[in-house]
């Protein structure tokens, strides 16, 4: 049995990540639960993925069980419990405790962790990626030229000077809203604008290709792996980005946004979550086969 701990079920990429990343392994065979404090499920996507109070996780869990760490703060509790540890690697910051420790089967969202758990703790991991929820595939309502969509919790300053210096268009910032509701806005917009300055992974910018955006980021970490400057979004330092996407959006350049799209499309399938379901299938038949014992 694998049990997921997650901190929260509230509204972030990576407790959206965890219960997808269950929901595939379940759907392949393997039983799974995630914990989370006061059993909360999360109310802002749909998932099939049960869920249980996080105590109860803990006093339930067994030494042949599997309890994943997604949250640093979860290493004592889970190491406490005997049970076989696995760390479900989305983000690098404050995780060198979990990365030092000798004993947990690591797997890496993006090949930037990858990287950087061999080069600086000397880990080996499996690459088992992320996917985007399905919804943000196929046919949407007719693109906007004159509608960006950006997430003002952070860099938020950024979308307030594009505002400005971009004022021939709508700028919809999506906050608070559940994935439905992100899904409609962003299938709509022909612009999504990224603002959150080295975001180790930068979901929400993989979801707006999904949907054909034209993505406009600043420099991110993880999401480098997606996102190819030029070619398929545009991608630079705040100041250089929003003139960058001031000239983009010239009538003149219709024909390059929409190649850019069209691209954008295309990478984004290589996440659909069948390609993780896939993906953790022929894992399961080789190093991760110890997970269905």
């Amino acid at each position: 049995m694998i049990y997921y701990f997650l901190p929260t079920a509230g509204i972030a990429g990576g407790v959206k990540v965890g219960f997808q990343f269950m929901e595939a392994l379940i759907s392949l065979g393997v039983p799974g639960v995630v914990a989370t404090p006061g059993g909360e499920a999360p109310q802002w996507f749909a998932s099939s993925v049960p869920v249980m109070e996080r105590d109860q996780a803990l006093e339930r869990i067994t030494p042949q069980d599997w309890a994943v760490i997604n949250w640093p703060r979860d290493l004592d509790d889970l190491a406490r419990t005997s049970a076989r540890l696995i760390c479900h690697v989305q983000g690098t910051p404050t995780m060198e405790r979990v990365f030092n420790h000798p004993d947990i089967l690591f797997l890496t969202c993006w090949e930037e962790a990858k990287v950087h758990l061999k080069q600086n703790y000397g880990q080996d991991s499996i690459h088992v990626g992320i996917s985007v929820s399905e919804c943000f595939f196929g046919p949407g309502e007719t693109k906007l030229d004159n509608e960006a969509a950006y997430m003002p919790r952070r860099g938020l300053g950024i979308a307030t000077k594009a505002a400005k210096n971009l004022r021939q268009i709508n700028w919809v910032p999506l906050d608070n809203m559940d994935e439905a509701l992100v899904c409609r806005h962003l299938k709509r917009a022909g612009v999504y604008l990224a603002t959150a300055v080295n975001e180790q992974f930068g979901l929400p910018s993989l979801e707006a290709m999904a949907t054909g955006c034209l993505v406009a980021s600043v420099p991110v970490v993880g999401g480098m792996e997606f996102l190819r400057d030029g070619y398929n979004c545009l991608v630079d330092e705040p100041e250089r980005l929003i003139q960058r996407l001031q000239d983009m959006m010239q009538p003149s350049q219709a024909a390059q946004r929409g190649l850019m799209r069209l691209r954008a499309k295309g990478t984004a399938y290589s996440y659909h979550p069948y390609t993780l379901k896939m993906r953790l299938a022929h894992l399961l038949q080789g190093p991760l086969r110890k997970l269905t014992n």
